[in-house]
């Protein structure tokens, strides 16, 4: 073990800067099949995005793919069937300064496996590494080559075949980089089959020259990673309570909702009111005006609404069984 081990490392530290690159454990908190996704950055399995142009369409989609031992899901990353856009597509990662400064001055190896879809459209795949000389630049800056001091120091192709087969890319990083991301670009052509796009397995981004065993961390600390940039609360059963807060004047209800693990900055919060209910005085009263509060933290959230409510009482929120939501963002 002591014999691999970069000199910067120790055998306790996760050898894996990417978060979420296994696609079996990796959470999907967001669904397991996020389309439509065109030239606005958009996440999918967590951690990861795409981005295409304005006509595009593209999927990521949890998919079954058990050719490789250790592995059962893949990433399937392309076009939605039919559409014919033939602009670039692109997935990707940003990892968060305070995991890319290890890699300073480092020569890294990024590595993963893929094989192509039945029906894909491409030829080569590019791979990029970026690198950036400020703190936490945004993802769509960095699919622009915007970060301040930007750099890729790591460029290359495969082409996939209809076989899985392990690539990987070797490069040294630069001694002043405060951020790193990676991205894969394809430029599909003619109509999207059923399965126009790339499977992908087991995205790893390490300190070395070559690529060691793929690095498996245990479901539970994906989970907890995946959290600390994004975390949705999908309405509970009906009568199952998510937060409780008060009636701060009338009829003007805040809830707040403790994080599961702190994130890396005050999130975004989003919601969808489903069938979320306002219990006040032992009544549960379908949410109105329901709608992200003003008071977020990295360890809490606060949500609002204009439920009928009298000044000074106390509320819950709960389930009413729908397909409501609340979601957190720190992702970038």
């Amino acid at each position: 073990l002591y014999g691999y081990v970069p000199s910067n490392q120790t055998p306790n530290n996760y050898r894996n800067v990417i978060d979420g690159g296994d696609f079996q454990t990796n959470p999907w908190q967001r669904g397991t099949s996020i389309a439509s996704i065109s030239n606005t950055l958009t996440y999918g399995p967590d951690r990861f995005f795409a981005i295409g142009g304005a006509s595009s369409n593209i999927t990521l989609a949890k998919t079954a793919e058990t050719s490789l031992p250790g592995f059962s899901q893949a990433l399937a990353f392309g076009r939605t069937s039919a559409n014919t856009d033939a602009t670039a597509i692109n997935l990707g990662q940003v990892v968060e300064s305070l995991d890319s400064i290890r890699l300073q001055g480092q020569t890294v190896t990024l590595s993963f496996w893929a094989k192509a879809g039945a029906n894909y459209s491409g030829g080569a795949v590019t791979v990029k590494v970026f690198t950036g000389t400020a703190l936490d630049g945004s993802a769509a800056n960095m699919v622009t080559g915007s970060w301040t001091g930007s750099a890729t120091p790591i460029v290359g192709a495969f082409t996939p075949t209809t076989n899985m087969t392990r690539y990987q890319f070797t490069g040294t990083l630069a001694a002043a980089l405060l951020q790193v991301g990676i991205m894969l670009t394809y430029t599909p052509t003619g109509t999207a089959g059923a399965a126009d796009n790339v499977l992908i397995h087991g995205v790893q981004l390490e300190v070395g020259a070559y690529a060691s065993p793929y690095e498996f961390k245990d479901v539970a600390v994906e989970l907890e990673i995946a959290q600390r940039y994004f975390a949705q609360f999908a309405e509970p059963a009906s009568g199952v309570v998510i937060g409780a807060g008060m009636v701060a004047t009338t009829n003007n209800e805040i809830i707040f909702i403790p994080l599961p693990v702190q994130m890396r900055k005050a999130p975004t919060v989003g919601v969808s009111a489903g069938s979320f209910k306002f219990n006040v005085a032992g009544t549960p009263t379908a949410v109105a005006g329901f709608a992200a509060g003003t008071t977020h933290t990295v360890n809490a959230i606060s949500v609002i609404g204009t439920t009928t409510a009298t000044a000074g009482q106390a509320t819950l929120l709960q389930g009413g069984g729908g397909a409501g939501y609340i979601t957190a963002n720190a992702d970038y």
